[in-house]
């Protein structure tokens, strides 16, 4: 099967979303806020992101600039919804950083500030990938902050002591995951949680599948394609077979079930391997990095996307801001520290080359982990598309498996459900849509 380049999959994502925000009358320019760094008093910026160490890298901002200094808030929980209902009523930071997949609803919705004329000579230091997923025409809506290619991370001893190969396709998944139930009841294969959806999100991409497409000056939807059933018919067969432990992540219960070695494997993208290391130190040299097992006749990999800092439209200075975005996301100075504190793959070509990314990891075994990212960012289908009702599809998604998890519903049945529920919400945006293959 013929491999694609991100760089492919991105345009491809770009002219369906510039198509449609065309067709659909927005005009592609952001707000006009003012403002100038000249003043004698500091212009101040507050900037809300969730990647680790991020503290430290605005510290030495503020240290080396005194004329833009930096209030930077840790998001957790419900922040994001917090910021569209902020940035919708006057208020809410200057920058903060935001999924990729989240963008074209931004866009729509007036809520970001073009910042083509800040961001010209930081354009060339990103992969044209990650660019093309903060562009829209003319018009930068933001600075690009790592992608998330997937792989599988793993408990060596769990498999080694059973006996069990580590699998390389989701069929031989389903055969490695009913030996370890035989083999200890206490073990799962890995956990389901309903509400995480990049790591459904990055199944549906690998069988190259998407929510959303475009077909002339129409969006389409297909959160319930051939593709997406795919993904749902494996997993329906995991969880009603008890193979998966139902366990909602980042919770105090799903750290203490990794901890405990209750997990064999976790699937997830390449920001994910630091947030492992930190949350289950105890368990270092037990786990290695995989790639994310394949699908019948394929090998193609998995990915959940990317983020970006954006200016949000009430940023009254968005020539600092974009300068402050900028300078963490693609400085020579900040590479290393987002790759090795901060867990991100990167999206700059200098990030690409540092010797973070290919260093060996004590936690791993000693284990060069990239290696697999890097070769699953080569390796991801260019049929993933957003679209500017990613939220209702996602969130419907994630309130639907939660019944799932209990037996109420089956993952297929939610899939239609969604369908339709997000064609809905395209219509009430005024656009044209209709159900995709």
């Amino acid at each position: 099967m013929a491999r694609h380049t991100p760089s492919r999959r991105s345009r491809k994502g770009l002219v369906a979303v510039l198509a449609m925000l065309t067709a659909s009358g927005i005009a592609l320019t952001g707000c006009s806020a003012t403002g100038s760094t000249d003043s004698a008093e500091p212009t101040k910026l507050s900037v809300w992101g969730w990647v680790p160490g991020l503290e430290d890298l605005v510290d030495d901002w503020n240290e080396n600039n005194a004329d833009i200094q930096v209030d930077f808030h840790r998001m957790t929980g419900d922040d994001g919804e917090k910021v569209k209902a902020a940035v919708d009523a006057g208020a809410g930071p200057d920058v903060v950083q935001l999924s990729t997949h989240d963008l074209p609803e931004y866009v729509i919705a007036d809520r970001v500030q073009d910042i083509s004329k800040y961001t010209g000579d930081v354009e060339g230091r990103f992969t044209e990938s990650s660019w093309a997923s903060v562009s829209f025409g003319d018009a930068v809506y933001g600075v690009p902050q790592g992608i998330g290619p997937a792989g599988m991370m793993y408990r060596e001893d769990i498999f080694t002591k059973y006996g069990i190969e580590i699998p390389t396709t989701w069929d031989e998944y389903l055969e490695a995951a009913r030996a370890i139930r035989a083999a200890d009841p206490s073990v799962y294969i890995a956990g389901f949680s309903p509400s995480e959806i990049g790591q459904w999100m990055q199944e549906v991409w690998q069988a190259e599948g998407s929510w959303f497409g475009i077909d002339g000056d129409t969006w389409t939807v297909s959160v319930n394609s051939d593709e997406n059933k795919l993904v749902a018919e494996r997993w329906q067969q995991l969880l009603d077979e008890d193979l998966v432990a139902v366990t909602e992540m980042w919770t105090p219960e799903y750290w203490a079930q990794v901890n405990a070695g209750t997990l064999a494997t976790i699937s997830y993208a390449a920001w994910f391997p630091n947030l492992l290391a930190e949350n289950a130190a105890d368990t270092s040299g037990l786990w290695r990095i995989a790639p994310l097992p394949t699908n019948a006749g394929s090998d193609f990999a998995g990915e959940s996307g990317g983020a970006a800092n954006v200016v949000l439209k009430g940023a009254k200075n968005p020539e600092a801001a974009a300068k402050f975005a900028s300078w963490i996301n693609s400085a020579g100075e900040t590479q290393d520290r987002l790759i090795s504190v901060g867990g991100l793959f990167p999206s700059t070509l200098t990030g690409l080359e540092s010797p973070e990314l290919t260093s060996e990891s004590e936690f791993y075994g000693g284990q060069v982990i990239n290696e697999v990212f890097i070769e699953a960012a080569r390796n991801t289908p260019d049929t993933w598309v957003d679209g500017p009702a990613f939220s209702t599809a996602s969130a419907g998604i994630t309130d639907g498996f939660a019944k799932v998890a209990v037996g109420e519903k089956t993952f297929v049945q939610v899939l239609d459900e969604v369908q339709a529920a997000t064609i809905a919400a395209l219509k009430d945006k005024g656009l044209n849509v209709k159900a995709g293959s």
